[in-house]
């Protein structure tokens, strides 16, 4: 059996078949072979997939799962579906980014009548898959604009709340389940009389089902491939879309880079040059983690998902005013960035201090208040049965007191960041946003979370200057 996949629907399909039991190997002009004892996937970059072996109960078992993601064998294509001849009040929803490695996954949904119908037919809305960028976002200010805020809902899960969910949940469709019916229980929850929705289906259809609540079990809930057949799912797709193309626009923004779309080998170049300027932990801010572009990207150092989905800012969907400020979020980004940065920061300091100071490096390139402080930590951690090495005892007002001490300014770290009052800077910049993190204090504004990128941007920058970062024996 040969198919033809949508690549969005790519690492859907590796999460089943890794649920499954299958191993996978990397091969030349392919995502990925996966293998079980009678069965045997071939999945190409093309988006092609053949199938292979005897377990042909197992064949048809996949068979079955990929039909429920709405792919079909090569000789039916998408434009052999009938349409769909759906009428009256009517939720439309469908989602964009599942595909995607870097950047958000955004669902919307609409709510139409017959009226908004014929307008919507004379705006040409259709799949917003077939339409340019520009396109897009002219169509989506005139769809929002007829609709009113009452007729559509649009939910953005960032990179960081994705992989968190992902985490708990450990099924992508289980968050797009809950994404979508959380979409359609808040337009029912708008006091605007509809009895039925259709979505796309991406998997098992209890996926949503199971995920309604009180309103959305009382309507009838229509899931088939190809859902964007239909106008409102269309129409959705447009603002899905919209929406996630103006988040693409604030991660490149914030982070000073273009990310591509998809999953591509362009992909893992832009993802291994982020790496080098915000360090591995940093991946979970802007991507995907449980793509295998992860592991690529890294050279097969996982990155460890922090935190966890405890408050209910993470089941929210965007205010029509735009308010973007979920401290939470910036806390989780702010950690993240910061512990990745601050191993590779100790391993500079230790490797710079030992090249300079050789073995004494501790006695010698550190102050005596410094390791007493260190020392005193170190004592502290042993008595929980925990082994620290000196330099991982240390924090970012002790980084300050070394680098900038004034024989290691003069000989060590002049030579690698220049400007000492600039250096001094950016540590304590780092370390304000450190000690409210530690503290549990989220009144971070976007300016300061710019400021905080921008900080370990520069250091990074500097210290790579010098070598590369995995010469300081850091990973990530």
């Amino acid at each position: 059996m040969t198919i033809q996949f949508p690549l969005e629907a790519i690492e859907i399909f590796r999460e089943h078949l890794k649920e499954k039991g299958f191993e996978f190997e990397d091969r030349p002009h392919q995502f990925f072979l996966a293998r079980k004892p009678g069965v045997v996937i071939n999945v190409y970059k093309t988006g092609k997939i053949v199938f292979g072996g005897k377990d042909h109960v197992e064949i048809e078992e996949i068979k079955k799962f990929v039909k429920y993601i709405g792919v079909e064998e090569i000789k039916k294509d998408s434009k052999d579906y009938p349409p769909l001849s759906l009428k009256g009040p009517r939720i439309g929803t469908d989602e964009v980014g599942k595909g995607d490695y870097f950047g958000p996954l955004v669902i919307a949904g609409v709510l139409i009548d017959d009226t908004i119908e014929e307008e919507l037919k004379r705006l040409k809305v259709k799949d917003s898959k077939s339409l340019s960028e520009t396109t897009i976002r002219s169509l989506a200010h005139d769809i929002r604009k007829l609709l009113g805020e009452k007729r559509y809902e649009t939910l953005w899960i960032s990179p960081i709340k994705y992989n968190l969910l992902h985490k708990k949940l450990g099924n992508v469709n289980k968050i797009l389940g809950w994404a979508h019916a959380r979409v359609i229980e808040n337009l029912l929850g708008n006091g605007i009389e509809c009895n039925l929705a259709i979505a796309d289906q991406f998997g098992d259809p209890g996926y949503i089902k199971n995920a309604l609540m009180e309103k959305g079990r009382k309507i009838k809930l229509i899931q088939v491939p190809k859902a964007e057949r239909d106008i409102a799912v269309a129409t959705a797709s447009i603002l899905a879309r919209d929406k996630f193309l103006w988040k693409m626009e604030d991660l490149s923004e914030t982070y000073g880079m273009e990310f591509p779309r998809g999953a591509g080998e362009k992909v893992d170049e832009v993802g291994r040059e982020f790496v080098k300027l915000y360090g591995t932990n940093a991946l979970q801010n802007v991507a995907k983690i449980h793509f295998s572009n992860t592991l690529r990207i890294t050279g097969g150092v996982k990155v460890e998902v922090e935190g966890n989905i405890n408050s209910e800012m993470y089941f929210t969907t965007v205010p029509k005013g735009e308010s973007l400020k979920f401290q939470e979020e910036f806390k989780l980004e702010c950690f993240n960035l910061i512990s990745s940065f601050e191993k590779e920061l100790r391993a500079f300091i230790e490797l710079k201090l030992r090249d300079y100071y050789g073995d004494n490096w501790w006695n010698e390139g550190i102050s005596e208040e410094v390791r007493k402080k260190a020392e005193k930590r170190i004592a502290q951690e042993r008595k929980k049965g925990r082994d620290i090495k000196q330099i991982d005892a240390l924090d970012f007002s002790h980084y300050e007191i070394i680098i900038g001490n004034s024989k290691n300014w003069r000989e060590i770290f002049s030579k690698v960041f220049q400007d000492k009052n600039k250096t001094i800077g950016y540590l304590r910049t780092i370390k304000d946003i450190r000690d409210r993190v530690a503290h549990s204090r989220c009144d971070f504004t976007p300016e300061e979370r710019i400021q905080l990128i921008g900080a370990i941007s520069h250091l990074r920058n500097m210290m790579m200057g010098q070598r590369t970062l995995d010469s300081f024996g850091v990973k990530g």
